[in-house]
């Protein structure tokens, strides 16, 4: 193990990888729709994967302050 024999961890909590995932926003206003299919399949991907953390933008907020349309859908695709 990296930790232990690199660093000299002896702690079991020092021995586990820990990492986070964030996804961007929608590239441009058209991509929104497909966006939040990839960003599903990405979240999901990443907590299967054993994120501790995860980040993802709302779905018009690469070029935009969130409408109240994607908050409701960020809201509802949190849960």
């Amino acid at each position: 193990m990296l930790m232990r024999d690199r660093f000299g961890a002896k702690a079991e909590r020092s021995l586990k990888l820990r990492f986070r995932t964030r996804r961007p926003g929608a590239r441009s206003p058209g991509s929104s729709r497909r966006h939040i299919v990839r960003t599903t399949l990405q979240a999901m991907a990443a907590v299967l994967g054993g994120a501790q953390s995860l980040h993802t933008n709302s779905l018009d907020e690469a070029y935009a302050l969130p409408s109240e349309h994607a908050v409701t859908i960020a809201f509802a695709r949190s849960r």
